[in-house]
């Protein structure tokens, strides 16, 4: 079993990994039974913003992993800069932006960063953790 990420094993500045995935009807469609939607509802703008934003969360979870029990999402900034498509191809970057001890808790930046066909720009988002070890 792989040891648990530690706050000392962040670096600032430091590529950690990237999670790559395709962006699958099937994924909408699981998307769309969490609010009751039909499945032949054209995407809307909201909606692939949405999943959007789990495919950061995905990418977070894949690659700083295993993470220690007792962690706390403690902010998240999130921009969008153009909507997945399906079928598209989607590579997020998870980059450790810096680290920090504040009144005795570890904190720890990181950001995600995505990108589509042809290198386009999907979405960018930030996230400050409090890390429990």
């Amino acid at each position: 079993m792989k040891q648990a990420l530690l706050f000392d094993h962040f670096q600032a500045n430091t590529l950690m990994g990237q999670h790559v995935e395709v962006f699958e009807a099937s994924h909408l469609r699981t998307w769309r039974t969490v609010f009751g939607l039909p499945e032949s509802v054209v995407p809307y703008p909201g909606e692939l913003s949405s999943m959007a934003l789990a495919m950061a969360m995905r990418a977070y979870l894949t690659v700083v992993s295993p993470r220690p029990p007792g962690n706390v999402h403690a902010r998240q900034q999130f921009q969008m800069q153009g909507l997945p498509e399906i079928g598209e191809t989607i590579t997020t970057q998870v980059v450790c932006l810096g680290k920090e001890i504040r009144r005795e808790r570890r904190y720890v930046d990181l950001q995600v960063h995505a990108s589509g066909r042809a290198s386009r720009p999907l979405f960018m988002g930030e996230m400050r953790l409090i890390w429990a070890a």
